[in-house]
C-alpha cells in the first residue's frame, strides 16, 4: 500500500482550540482512493519541533507527506522555514509564487497590490520546491521532494487545504495508488455482547488480513446489546473484492447466529 503520513502544525490543535478536521477530511479522501494516513504527527508552531518531526517522518520514507498549517503571513506561520531548516535548504523568493499571490489580489480588485513583507513571506519557499495554486486563499501550497518522499505543504484553513488537495495532491497520490475497488459492508448486530463476539472477530481478521473489520458498541436497549460492525475490502480486482466482502459478511452472520444473536440490518456499497 502507498504510505501517506500527515504533519499537522499549530498550537490551536494541541490546546483544544481547534479540532483537526483536516486530518478527518484527508483520511476519508484517501480511504476512498484505496489508501490511508498511516500516521499523524501534531506539533506546536515551533521551528525545532517542526524540523524534528519532519526529519523523523522522512526517515520512515513514506511515499507522501502532507504538511498542513503554518503557511500564512503572520510570525507564527513558520512551517516552510522549519521544513527548509530540517532539509538544509535555503529559503528564497519564488517568482511563480509571487505571481500567484498577485493574481489572487487582482481577482479581488487589487490590480497592483503592494508586496508587503508579510505577502512576500508567503512567496518565500524552500529551494527546489514548486508553488501550488490556491484559488480559495492567498498563500500558495508547496510541493518538494526529500529523498523518496514527496512533501506537500498546505494551508491550515480547511477550504484552502481542500481546494489545493483536490487539484494538486490527490491526482498524484491517486496515480501512485492506481485503480482500487472497494466493498463496504455495515452490519447491525443485536443480542451479542462485544466480549462474546471478540473471538469471532479475531478469527475473521486472521482469515482476511487485508480487510478492515471493526466493531463499534452501541450500548443496550431494553437489555439487548447492539453492535455496529464495519467491513471494508479493497483491491485491484473487483470480483475478488466483492467475493471477499460477501464471504466475510456470511461468516459473521453465521458466527452471530451461533452466539444466539441476530443481524438486524446489512448495508453494502461499492
Amino acid at each position: 500500500m502507498v504510505r501517506v503520513e500527515m504533519l499537522a502544525v499549530g498550537k490551536e490543535l494541541l490546546i483544544g482550540k481547534t479540532m483537526n478536521s483536516n486530518a478527518f477530511w484527508i483520511g476519508r479522501r484517501l480511504a476512498k482512493m484505496g489508501s490511508m494516513i498511516k500516521e499523524i504527527t501534531t506539533v506546536d508552531d515551533d521551528l525545532d519541533e517542526i524540523g524534528a518531526a519532519l526529519l523523523a517522518i522522512t526517515r520512515r520514507t513514506p511515499d507522501f507527506l502532507v504538511v498542513v498549517g503554518g503557511l500564512g503571513p503572520t510570525p507564527d506561520d513558520m512551517t516552510l522555514k522549519g521544513v527548509a531548516r530540517a532539509l538544509r535548504l535555503r529559503l528564497a523568493p519564488s517568482e511563480e509564487a509571487l505571481r500567484l499571490i498577485r493574481a489572487h489580489y487582482a481577482a479581488r480588485g487589487m490590480a497592483e497590490p503592494e508586496m508587503t513583507p508579510p505577502r512576500k513571506k508567503m512567496a518565500t519557499l524552500p529551494a527546489g520546491s514548486a508553488p501550488l495554486k490556491n484559488e480559495a486563499g492567498t498563500a500558495p501550497g508547496v510541493r518538494l521532494v526529500a529523498g523518496r518522499t514527496v512533501i506537500f505543504c498546505l494551508p491550515g484553513v480547511p477550504v484552502e487545504m481542500r481546494w489545493i488537495f483536490r487539484r494538486s495532491v490527490e491526482p498524484e497520490i491517486r496515480g501512485k495508488v492506481g485503480v482500487i475497488y472497494r466493498r463496504n459492508v455495515t452490519m447491525r448486530l443485536l443480542g451479542v455482547p462485544e466480549s462474546a463476539l471478540a473471538p469471532a472477530l479475531a478469527t475473521e481478521v486472521k482469515r482476511h488480513p487485508g480487510a478492515y473489520i471493526k466493531s463499534h458498541p452501541r450500548g443496550a436497549a431494553e437489555g439487548v446489546s447492539r453492535i455496529l460492525i464495519d467491513v471494508v475490502v479493497a483491491g485491484a480486482d473487483r470480483d475478488k473484492v466483492d467475493q471477499e466482502g460477501e464471504t466475510i459478511m456470511l461468516e459473521l452472520k453465521a458466527a452471530v447466529a451461533a452466539l444466539g444473536g441476530t443481524v438486524g440490518a446489512v448495508e453494502s456499497s461499492a
